[in-house]
């Protein structure tokens, strides 16, 4: 069988995606917020512990590395049809380091997980049971990227990047297909953009989801306003757009039901979160983002944008060499 020849200028690289994305900021950012919400708000049920269910994806991606990097390869069935996980060479510092928390928090961390039987502790090797893996598998979430992905691929075709946009069908497929390597990517996308927003602005992961939830009602509620410049806003306009049209916004009771945080937890950390100016509040104790969002926001989101361009650049370079 003759293989498929690769044309080498449909390669793109880091920096052609990310100038399209920073191009069409204003026309992606939404579905970007969504995609990113969504994440958080399906992981935070699994464990009702977000750094939890972090910490266990650390160590699926440090398996996933490892494959890579020896070549072993697996389709999403296939990964998920093993007894069971086994990750070597865990060390609890390197957890700590990666988290930013102390290693007493990651030790108790670590064996909670185990007094839940989620994990298996044998000395320098952790084990995760099979019944670990319908919690953590992302049938779900490998649809909704493959539906951000397609939109992406619409707007470079718009672009004259592509010749042709390219179904989120056929991406899912594609990511399945490749799974131990697409989703190796992915949580190289998404672990270093979280544990960013924790090191960098938030106390934990959790304050981060708050604060994520009252920005994701400001980008909702711009939904319905007719204005068809914001498809054109640069990141500062747009930030500073969806903090000046903010509508109504969300009181404590709203953002528990949505992120599923008991509302004790939610008040407590909405506090500290006024405190920093991360959030503000009107009489209606209804929140918002602050006014000093954007200053603090807009080079992490810049950051971001690179860390998101690698994962991009190197879905679009497999999926056109697939198509």
């Amino acid at each position: 069988m003759v293989s498929k020849k690769i044309e080498t200028s449909k390669i793109f690289n880091n920096k052609v995606i990310y100038n399209f994305l920073i191009k069409n900021f204003g026309k992606i950012s939404k579905d970007w917020v969504f995609h990113q919400w969504g994440y958080m708000n399906q992981n935070y049920v699994v464990f009702n512990d977000l750094t939890k269910y972090f910490i266990i994806i650390s160590l699926v991606r440090n398996t996933l590395r490892f494959f890579y990097e020896n070549g072993i390869k697996y389709n999403y069935n296939d990964f998920y049809s093993d007894p069971e996980l086994e990750i070597t060479n865990f060390k609890i510092t390197e957890l700590a380091e990666e988290f930013d928390i102390p290693i007493e928090t990651a030790r108790r961390k670590i064996t909670e997980l185990e007094k839940s039987r989620i994990i298996i502790k044998q000395k320098k090797k952790i084990i995760l049971d099979r019944s670990v893996y319908n919690r953590i598998k992302p049938k779900r979430q490998t649809k909704i990227t493959s539906k951000y992905i397609s939109r992406l691929t619409e707007l470079m075709k718009e672009n004259n990047l592509l010749d042709n946009s390219i179904d989120e069908i056929k991406i899912n497929k594609i990511i399945q297909d490749n799974f131990s390597i697409t989703w190796l990517w992915f949580y190289q996308l998404q672990l270093p953009i979280i544990l960013s927003w924790k090191k960098k602005l938030f106390d934990d992961i959790n304050s981060y989801y708050i604060w994520g939830s009252c920005g994701l009602n400001q980008v909702y509620n711009n939904e319905n306003i007719s204005d068809s410049s914001i498809g054109s806003f640069v990141l500062d306009d747009y930030i500073r757009y969806t903090m000046d049209n903010a509508g109504l916004g969300l009181n404590a009771l709203s953002i528990s039901e949505m992120t599923k945080i008991p509302r004790a937890t939610v008040i407590r950390k909405l506090k500290k979160l006024e405190k920093k100016n991360m959030i503000k509040s009107n009489s209606l104790k209804q929140y918002y983002i602050s006014d000093f969002t954007d200053l603090k926001v807009t080079p992490i989101i810049q950051e971001h944008f690179k860390i998101k361009a690698e994962f991009i650049t190197k879905m679009i370079n497999l999926l056109v060499n697939k198509s």
